[in-house]
Parts: structure tokens; C-alpha cells; sequence
């Protein structure tokens, strides 16, 4: 507008009336530039602030429980496997809940875009005596959707375990980040997959792998890769790419 009308005042087109816009236009871009950048510099000082005083939050409720909750689960485990009986069940599922406990308050969530998860954090859930989680010290950041659904493909994994195992399998679950690439891998010492098994299963209709592990990462574009026999265990491998975060 104000190039248009400095040409209408001047009565024709000249080089001060081109340099005068294209001027304008220049700081008009750079402004818009330098805004937009402080509006993003707040928006992370913002982030910043919040993720700091709910980290502050977090280690003080992980004190407190430490010292209260997660001792008196300690006591009634270990009395419960000396009183043996229905008590040793007791303490047994007092030592899964303190094993549950002590993955939420041990591992911070340090995701620092919205719309991400820590893949760690989910996994870490299913921690217990008898399922040991390993992940890298740093964050798996995900997709907060991709991430849900490695989480429940591999939960599925674990209750396969469980099912065909019984409750005294272990299982052990390895987190691997590469550039490009997340690997889960779930391991159990079970009895194992008889050759045929899956295909048979899924025949038959029972598509519990077929579609709660397979099915769910095929759809994210990534691969499982299944192996292990009789007697020797079973091992899930599932391998996802990783999406560009914006």
C-alpha cells in the first residue's frame, strides 16, 4: 500500500519507487520472520518450564514413595514368602506391584515435542519379577499413536508368554534405537513354537499374533520376525521405522 502509493504521488515509475517497495516487502519479510521465531522461543521457554517443574514434582511423589510405599510392598513380599502358602501369593503380587512401581518413578518422561511418547515408559509398565525390561538410558521418542501400538503389540507378546508358558515364565524385553529403525525383542524360556504352529492358529482362527503383533506393525510399515522351537523358547522381534518428528 505504500508503494502503491508513492508511484501514485510520483505520477510514474522510477528507481526509488521500485527500491522503495521492494524495501518494504524485504523488512516486511524479516519481521514476519523474526516474530515467528520468538514466538517459538517462548513456546519452548514455556515447554521447558512445565516439563522442569513436573520433573521436580515427579522426584518428589518418587521420594515419598520410596520411603513409604514401595517399603511396605518390600516387607510384605519377603514376609510373604516366608509365611509360604496363600501369603507367598500375596507377597508375590506385592513384588510385581513394587517392580511396576519403581519403572513409573525410575524413568522420567523427557519427551519434548506434543504428540510423542517414550517408548520406554510404555515398555517399562510391564515390568515385574518375572518380565525384565531393558531399554537404552536416553528416550525412544515416538509418534505418541506408533509408540501405543509397539507398546500393545508387544503386551501381547507377554500375555502369549503367559498363556502358553504359565505363570512361571520369564520373559525378557531388549529395546534397540538406531538411526532409522526401533527393535523390540521379546524372549521367554517356554516350552516354544512347534514348527507350523502359527499357520495352524491361524487356519483355525485364532489370529492373536496374526493381528494383535503382526497385524499391528505390519500397518505401521514395519516387520516381526518370529523364531525359536520346542524347548528352546520363543523369540519376537518387532522393527519399526523411524517417522521424521517434526
Amino acid at each position: 500500500m505504500v508503494g502503491a502509493a508513492d508511484l501514485f504521488l510520483r505520477g510514474a515509475v522510477t528507481s526509488a519507487t521500485v527500491n522503495g517497495t521492494v524495501l518494504l516487502l524485504l523488512a516486511g519479510g524479516v519481521m514476519g520472520y523474526v516474530s515467528r521465531l520468538t514466538d517459538d522461543a517462548e513456546a519452548r521457554l514455556q515447554r521447558a518450564v512445565e516439563l522442569e517443574a513436573a520433573t521436580r514434582e515427579r522426584e518428589r511423589l518418587a521420594r515419598g514413595i520410596h520411603d513409604s510405599v514401595l517399603q511396605v510392598l518390600a516387607l510384605v513380599q519377603r514376609r510373604g514368602t516366608e509365611l509360604g502358602g496363600e501369603a507367598a501369593e500375596l507377597g508375590r503380587l506385592a513384588g510385581e506391584q513394587e517392580a511396576v512401581l519403581r519403572s513409573l518413578v525410575g524413568v522420567h518422561d523427557t519427551a519434548a515435542a506434543a504428540g510423542t511418547a517414550d517408548l520406554r515408559l510404555l515398555l517399562g509398565r510391564y515390568g515385574s519379577p518375572r518380565v525384565t525390561v531393558s531399554s537404552p538410558a536416553t528416550p525412544v521418542l515416538l509418534p505418541a499413536a506408533v509408540a501405543a501400538e509397539v507398546a500393545a503389540a508387544a503386551g501381547s507378546a507377554l500375555d502369549n508368554v503367559t498363556v502358553h508358558g504359565g505363570p512361571a515364565a520369564r520373559a525378557w524385553v531388549l529395546v534397540e534405537q538406531e538411526p532409522d529403525a526401533v527393535t523390540v525383542s521379546i524372549r521367554d524360556d517356554g516350552p516354544g513354537i512347534a514348527p507350523g504352529r502359527l499357520a495352524e492358529a491361524a487356519a483355525s482362527g485364532r489370529l492373536g499374533v496374526a493381528q494383535s503383533i503382526q497385524g499391528r506393525i505390519r500397518d505401521l510399515g514395519g516387520t516381526v520376525a518370529i523364531s525359536g522351537g520346542p524347548g528352546q523358547g520363543t523369540e519376537v522381534e518387532l522393527r519399526v521405522p523411524v517417522p521424521r518428528l517434526g
